[in-house]
């Protein structure tokens, strides 16, 4: 059955990502779905996620406003995604991310591929 999941009506989630604050809209919880997840994201100006992978699913990620930096694979290798970019990170791959500004926050939409609720995604933190 379709549904429709207000932004509004969606709790915070404060402990999946320390730092961040993320809203679980589509998930196997919220409308049964069984492939992938999507989710409203905000990161703080000057936050920063942990190092971690996910081995369950392909991260994806769709940025509004602000620049994010994110530090790619054991080298830590430097993307940046501001309005308009996409990101995508495969499963397994480590990363982090990073708002280097202390006054603008990064608003974006993301998900895993493959995974139908980010805390099935075998999130492993490396640090």
């Amino acid at each position: 059955m379709a549904k429709v999941l207000s932004v509004k009506n969606i709790p915070t989630e404060l402990k999946y990502e320390p730092g961040f604050e993320l809203k679980f809209g589509i998930t196997d919880e919220t409308t049964g779905i069984q492939t992938a997840t999507l989710l409203r994201t905000h990161f703080p100006p000057g936050s920063k996620s942990k190092r971690h992978y996910h081995t369950e699913g392909d991260l994806i990620w769709y940025c509004i406003s602000g620049k994010a930096v994110w530090y790619i694979g054991e080298e830590q290798e430097e993307f940046v995604t501001e309005a308009g970019d996409f990101m995508y990170i495969p499963r397994n791959e480590i990363h982090c991310t990073a708002v280097p500004s202390e006054t603008e926050p990064v608003e974006g939409v993301g998900g895993y591929g493959g995974c139908a609720n980010p805390y099935k995604s075998g999130k492993t933190f490396v640090e």
